[in-house]
């Protein structure tokens, strides 16, 4: 069990990295400024949670024993039975979830911190009103 685990961690990081690098790389290049970087980088956090969540509704019993899970597995721990690759299956659905949740998060703090860095000055209300107005004459 605790092998299943963290197998699935293990590969969920490296899903993780490829992300995030690719991630940096798109920010790097386009040299992008602060508040756009924030964007993107919480773009890239969804695209990955949703690429979790996909890859989770996509399993099932047969599936796992044809992917990179089943592969990144010792062969001695593989399970053999029926039970044994429902239950990596489970395990490996749960990881990918919470880590999609995880995913979410962050990309919910990058836009916050998108936000914040957002310096125009005020709010939008306020700046619309003509400048007589606003000095009270």
């Amino acid at each position: 069990m605790d092998d299943l685990r963290e197998t699935a961690i293990s590969l969920t990081f490296w899903y993780a990295f490829l992300a995030l690098l690719s991630g940096l790389l798109v920010i790097v290049l386009n040299d992008l400024d602060a508040q756009a970087a924030c964007l993107a980088g919480a773009d890239v956090a969804l695209l990955f949670a949703l690429a979790l969540i996909m890859k989770s509704r996509a399993l099932n019993e047969r599936s796992i024993v044809r992917g990179q899970f089943w592969r990144a597995l010792p062969a001695n721990k593989r399970p053999a039975s029926e039970g044994g690759r429902r239950m990596a299956q489970s395990m490996l659905e749960r990881v990918w979830l919470h880590s999609a949740k995880g995913a979410a998060a962050i990309a919910i703090a990058l836009c916050m911190l998108a936000l914040a860095t957002h310096n125009d000055g005020g709010p939008a209300a306020a700046q619309s009103l003509p400048a007589a107005i606003s000095d009270g004459g």
